[in-house]
């Protein structure tokens, strides 16, 4: 009989970093919608959730591989952008998001006549000095001339600033008319006024959309999230966003990054590298890219650049004399549309993972020793990977024993990507090739082409196949029959215990989510 009101974690049953072998929903009279687990004890425990959890917003799910929540995050707006997104803020553990909402579209003033009285009248209005005589105003400066009662709609902009808590909009700033986000990440920067040297803080990076005859640029915004004396009855409005530093520059900053604490930001074609002192950015190494800039992403020294028409490339930082960016390798093809980019870290091993537009990822390494690098100014690929979905963002996150890189997709998909040691991968991907062609696909597909890359995006014929699938490898191998787990380990020459301990310590580096 299930005794009511009875508490499993507080009983030892249930407890946090205890593992569980299984867990599954249960509906009962004595328990409604609940759960019921197994222990590695052998305890099966039926279990219901807190009132508090089951009544939240959005609810949780637990049917995925990881527990999902789906919450209805600000006020009323019309999404969030892509390519700005989310940003989370360690120190105040809030969430910054950049929303949109439509507004009204209108042509500029195109009479230059017009838009010097107009804007020679505003001035005075304003108690400002009045433009010189003859003076040709801007045309992102000029009045809105309104030719139609029914407008179309463009997106309106703004960085909201989330609560912890309830997940509303507790700050927000506004950003001007036709200014879109391109990039926004919460990075460390040094700074003499905080604790440690460095600090969190929220930068920003904007781009004008004004049509093709107008000369494109952009801003860059510094934020940091500061503690005020919240609102009566509104304990959550407690976090304010603070407005550091914001700079006009001449086009698009379309993505910022960290290097030893200073800023990376793109502008356009051209790197710059900016340390933020006493609220200010200066600027003291830069480098010249190929076409757009798309992605920027630090480690230590060196940095991984990422351009929407040319590829990827390695540029190493020196510090000592005078401070510069010099490029130490490239993709030997530098066609690949990449969107975003990142390291993968095993001990002393370094590899570049890539994601273009088309879903698919690549493997880099630089390796100025191999012949086949020209003394390393050629990347050298080491395998690919098809997503089948555009891959938004990535990052990388660093584990007990090595790192791991998580890539988002438009079609709401997470993917964990991790290095693993050699021998471990010869083993796994032996015994992935006997289980290719002993068990028969679902419905006569083909799973491993399916992660192919097609013929017509492959930077080369015949690509290596370093990546293994998890999904296809771990389910078909640990679900199946002990005969044919200890079949599949002889023909390999190891043994099932062998194999399963090598897929126990592979899935343990997602352990950390």
């Amino acid at each position: 009989p299930l005794e009511k009101g009875f508490d499993a974690e507080a009983s030892g049953l249930l407890m946090p970093g205890r593992p569980l072998v299984g867990v599954a929903r249960f509906h009962s009279r004595a328990c409604a919608n609940g759960i019921v687990v197994l222990t590695q004890s052998g305890t099966l425990v039926v279990a219901r959730l807190p009132v508090s959890a089951q009544t939240a917003r959005g609810g949780i799910e637990f049917d995925s591989a990881w527990p999902v929540r789906c919450i209805p995050a600000g006020t009323a707006h019309g999404g969030i952008s892509t390519q700005g997104g989310v940003a989370f803020h360690a120190g105040s553990k809030s969430y910054v998001a950049a929303t949109s909402s439509p507004e009204p579209f209108y042509i500029r003033e195109p009479n230059p006549d017009i838009a010097f009285r107009q804007a020679t009248k505003a001035a005075e209005a304003a108690g400002k000095p009045v433009p010189a005589p003859r003076t040709v105003i801007p045309e992102y400066q000029r009045h809105d001339l309104r030719t139609t009662s029914v407008p179309p709609l463009v997106p309106r902009f703004s960085i909201d600033l989330l609560s912890p808590e309830t997940f509303g909009t507790v700050d927000s700033y506004m950003l001007d008319v036709h200014e879109h986000v391109a990039a926004m990440q919460t990075l460390e920067l040094e700074s003499a006024q905080a604790e440690g040297g460095s600090r969190a803080l929220v930068c920003v990076g904007t781009g004008f959309v004004l049509g093709e005859d107008v000369m494109s640029r952009g801003r860059i915004y510094v934020f940091d999230i500061v503690d005020v004396v919240p609102l009566p009855g509104r304990p959550q409005t407690n976090r304010k966003l603070k407005l550091l530093y914001t700079e006009e520059v001449h086009g698009v900053v379309s993505a910022v990054g960290e290097l030893r604490g200073n800023l990376v930001m793109s502008e356009g074609s051209k790197l710059y590298v900016r340390s933020f002192a006493n609220d200010t950015l200066t600027s003291f190494a830069f480098l010249d890219c190929h076409t757009w800039v798309r992605s920027t992403v630090g480690l230590r020294n060196f940095l991984l650049v990422g351009d929407v028409a040319n590829g990827l490339s390695f540029v190493g930082f020196q510090e000592e004399g005078p401070a510069r960016l010099h490029v130490l390798g490239r993709d030997a093809h530098a066609c690949l549309p990449i969107e975003c980019a990142d390291f993968l870290v095993l001990g002393q091993q370094l590899q570049l993972l890539a994601a273009d537009s088309h879903g698919h990822l690549h493997l880099f390494v630089y390796a100025p020793r191999d012949v086949h690098s020209f003394g390393g100014q050629r990347l050298l690929r080491r395998g690919e990977f098809s997503l089948r979905s555009r891959v938004v963002s990535l990052r990388r996150i660093i584990g007990s024993s090595r790192h791991v890189c998580l890539a988002m997709t438009f079609d709401g998909s997470v993917h964990a990507v991790s290095m693993v040691p050699e021998k471990t991968y010869k083993r796994l991907q032996r015994i992935n090739g006997q289980l290719a062609k002993a068990v028969p696909p679902i419905a006569g597909l083909n799973p491993r082409e399916y992660r192919a890359v097609p013929l017509h995006r492959r930077q080369n014929q015949a690509p290596k196949r370093t990546v293994l699938d998890a999904d296809l490898l771990v389910p078909v191998y640990t679900n199946g029959s002990v005969v044919r787990q200890k079949e599949a380990a002889q023909r390999d020459g190891t043994t099932a215990d062998r194999v399963l301990k090598d897929i126990v310590e592979t899935e343990s580096v997602f352990g950390i989510f």
